[in-house]
């Protein structure tokens, strides 16, 4: 069952760790199944200029991936703050979440 909650404006911290989160992660399965094929000779995966192909294929990949969400979402978490940022100075926010379930 979802709730909603009203707020002025979120912090900064709270926008990064949400869009960091969910660019590492998202990012480093999208490279560790695709790198899946390197493993079997594919030439997909490549590290300074020459193809990884192997085991190695299966930690680079997901490596990649990281390196990637973490400069990705560097980036956009900037955008998204400072349109936040403005978008608070009018209006309030509503987000819908899940609440967490003590036991």
């Amino acid at each position: 069952m979802t709730q909603t909650l009203r707020v002025k404006r979120l912090r900064g911290s709270s926008i990064f760790k949400l869009i960091l989160i969910g660019n590492v992660i998202g990012l480093a399965l999208l490279c560790g199944v695709c790198s899946v094929p390197a493993v079997f000779g594919v030439e997909i995966l490549s590290w300074n200029g020459e193809y990884i192909t192997g085991p190695l294929a299966l930690v680079l990949g997901p490596l990649t991936g990281v390196f990637a969400g973490v400069l990705l979402g560097l980036f956009l978490g900037l955008f998204t703050y400072v349109g936040l940022r403005v978008f608070s100075l009018f209006q309030s926010l509503e987000l819908e979440y899940e609440p967490v379930d003590e036991e």
